[in-house]
């Protein structure tokens, strides 16, 4: 402490201030150290006692050091606690001396930090703490330290700040189907610390500032080699690896890249009638149908090309990063079948229409198209007893009413545009009924529900075809067995004998199967038609045409053929529309809207069920969905209403008490009447209402 003056008072601000006063100074302008913090108690008091000065102005210039990350060491140094506290000045251009920095004095027993140098001060009966931080490693008189230590002003403490070097780290991993090679790289960085300038303190922690800087030191000859070693050859994007070996950030990009094959195009179908390309052979309920249209268009006439078919394209092979050929996927050719109404002819396989209607085409499997003409009917006036029965193999339009007692059954679509009372309605496509419903049985896609009962046998009739071929063949390698007789006698006998013997139930489904497809003749295709015509004609009447073994080869193509075009018709979604219901039984292969009402009857259908008003009485079983305004009677009429599958769900505004409500297998009955219901199952396949 440089000379000044000692100051007393009970606290040591009312110390420096009555140095102040006696300096006749600011108590801005004073450095003090406090010589005696003096004491109090109830019977005895000692006041402070400060040693106070004029702040002495200075100009202290400080030197760093340039490269901050190979200072090694510092030494502890003594400091006089005045040297240490004198303030920073800037001189201005007229001399003036100007405070930039006040600093404390340093209290005895502490230590700081400056300029990356630790400095200390004793005290009487108190030493400083020091602990070193991670990144600095501390010695005191030569000794590592690693926790907390004490220092004192004749320790020679050496700090050496540590350096961190991260390599740079990259991978190449080659896709699984060798068409690219992704590089993954991480650049290398350096850790550069500074030890942090720290306040004094009794117990002094040591901190650093850490920066963090990038080293990119990987090298592009380096990637290419890796490269060369793992076998790539092709697609490599030079640009590319530079510009990763580069990067200041990580990165994931593809360095290189094969080409891709260019798919081929599939074998297709070019309609020379524009009108073709706009119909559907099948209409959504949501959409407005134009029957008018639908049912004229498209039209052909006999001898009429309907389209031909366009062959299939190969694709563009392409080329792996290995240098390998990497073939197109391979394209399908298109088969056209002519069936009813309509023939292939010249090089090029065009579709001729050999009769008027409307022409039908089935997608079947393998990429193979079935092209007939549906006949189209037009009746005008009333179903009844003068017009009778309406019979029809393609589309039906009837321009009024269908009467009590009468059948109409059309193989296409059907439209109606009047009532429906008391009567049999069969429609093998769509059906829309703009009249009411009354007492009617009305079956939409009726070949598709017959289809759904009967194709397990069919499909046990081809087995079993395929067995009795086979056990023919068998028999005709047998050296007992003669040929000739064989040529003489046809293949009657040895079919009787095996459906007799061996296969007892082939003539039993065969008889069940014909019985029912000849009671819905216009609900199947010729080809169904003539395969039951053989079979009953072989297995039941054992009819002499029936001579060569290839019949039942071709006979077994055949029902591949059906069950093919079957099962791609049990997709399409025929569907019901009808003004109103009362009293009659719907049957659909999809679904069913019923603009008003449904009072009494009885409904089935494979999709949903939606009625814009009320469901009163009778029974729904429905496949998806119910939708409907009101469901049920305030007087109890029994109505129950079941969604079959388990994901379905029953929609309606109102719903009286004692309907019978089930979604998948699961039901209820309300006791009281309910609004805004949602009915549906949840995870533990319990009915939630709402």
């Amino acid at each position: 402490m440089l000379e000044g003056i000692v100051s007393y008072g009970k606290t040591v601000d009312e110390a420096v201030r009555k140095a102040a006063e006696q300096l006749k100074i600011s108590t801005e302008e004073i450095d003090y150290e406090v010589v005696d913090s003096g004491y109090r108690s109830f019977f005895f008091y000692r006041p402070v006692v400060i040693q106070a000065r004029i702040r002495e102005s200075k100009i202290h210039s400080e030197q760093r050091y340039q490269d901050k990350v190979d200072r090694q060491s510092f030494s502890v140094q003594e400091l006089d606690p005045a040297e240490a506290n004198k303030e920073n000045h800037a001189v201005d251009n007229e001399g003036t001396s100007v405070s930039r920095m006040y600093t404390p004095i340093p209290a005895k027993g502490t230590a700081w930090v400056k300029d990356g140098k630790v400095f200390c001060k004793n005290g009487e009966h108190q030493y400083a703490l020091v602990t070193p931080c991670k990144g600095v490693t501390m010695t005191i008189n030569g000794q590592v330290v690693t926790g907390t230590s004490i220092i004192t002003e004749d320790d020679v403490i050496e700090i050496q700040i540590e350096k961190e070097m991260v390599d740079s780290e990259y991978t190449l991993t080659i896709s699984d189907d060798k068409m690219q090679v992704l590089m993954e790289y991480v650049p290398g960085y350096c850790i550069v610390r500074e030890l942090d300038d720290l306040p004094p303190s009794r117990d002094l922690v040591l901190s650093v500032t850490e920066t963090k800087l990038v080293k990119p030191d990987l090298k592009e000859l380096q990637v290419l080699e890796e490269l060369k070693q793992l076998g790539v050859k092709f697609g490599v994007n030079y640009d590319e690896i530079l510009s990763v070996c580069q990067s200041q950030e990580p990165v994931k990009s593809v360095v290189a890249r094969g080409v891709e094959p260019i798919p081929g195009l599939d074998g297709g179908f070019e309609f020379f009638q524009t009108k073709r390309k706009q119909q559907k052979d099948q209409f959504t309920l949501s959409e407005k149908t134009d029957w008018k249209e639908r049912f004229s268009l498209p039209t052909v006439h006999a001898g009429e090309v309907i389209g031909r078919p366009i062959p299939a394209k190969p694709g563009t092979p392409g080329k792996n990063v290995f240098g390998e050929v990497v073939p197109a996927p391979e394209v399908k050719e298109i088969t056209i079948l002519a069936s009813e109404g309509t023939t292939l002819h010249g090089v090029d396989q065009k579709v001729v229409a050999t009769s008027s209607g409307r022409v039908k085409v089935d997608e079947r499997s393998n990429n193979t198209l079935c092209f007939s003409i549906l006949p189209q009917y037009v009746h005008n006036g009333n179903v009844n007893f003068q017009s009778g029965n309406i019979r029809f193999r393609g589309d039906v339009y009837i321009i009024g009413h269908v009467e009590d007692g009468m059948t109409v059954e059309a193989g296409g679509n059907l439209h109606i545009a009047g009532r429906v009372s008391n009567a049999i309605v069969r429609t093998g496509g769509d059906a829309v009924i703009t009249g009411s419903v009354v007492g009617s049985t009305i079956i939409c896609g009726y070949s598709n529900l017959i289809w759904d009962k009967i194709l397990p046998s069919f499909k046990a009739i081809r087995d079993d075809l395929i067995l009795v071929i086979r056990a023919i063949k068998q028999l005709e390698s047998n050296r007992s067995f003669s040929k000739s007789d064989l040529g003489k006698g046809g293949l009657q006998p040895l079919l009787r004998l095996l459906a007799e013997n061996k296969f007892q139930d082939l003539p039993v489904r065969i008889r069940e199967i014909c019985s029912k497809v000849k009671s819905n003749k216009n609900g199947f295709d010729a080809d169904t038609l003539k395969i039951m015509d053989f079979l009953e004609k072989a297995f039941l009447y054992y009819h002499p045409l029936v001579t060569k073994l290839e019949q039942l080869d071709s006979l077994v193509i055949y029902m591949d053929h059906v069950i093919s075009a079957v099962e791609y018709d049990s997709n399409k979604k025929m569907n019901i529309q009808v003004q109103s219901l009362t009293n009659s039984s719907i049957m659909s292969a999809w679904n069913v809207k019923i603009d008003r009402f449904s009072y009494g009857s009885d409904i089935y259908c494979k999709g949903g069920l939606q009625v814009n008003e009320t469901i009163r009485g009778g029974s729904i079983r429905s496949g998806e969905y119910v939708m409907a305004g009101e469901i049920g009677s305030s007087r109890g009429s029994h109505t129950e209403v079941d969604v079959m599958s388990s994901d379905g769900f029953i929609k309606a505004d109102v719903v009286w008490a004692d309907t019978i409500l089930k979604v998948g297998g699961v039901a209820t009955k309300l006791k009281d009447q309910e609004d805004r219901l949602h009915v549906r199952l949840n995870g533990k396949r319990e009915l939630i209402l709402r």
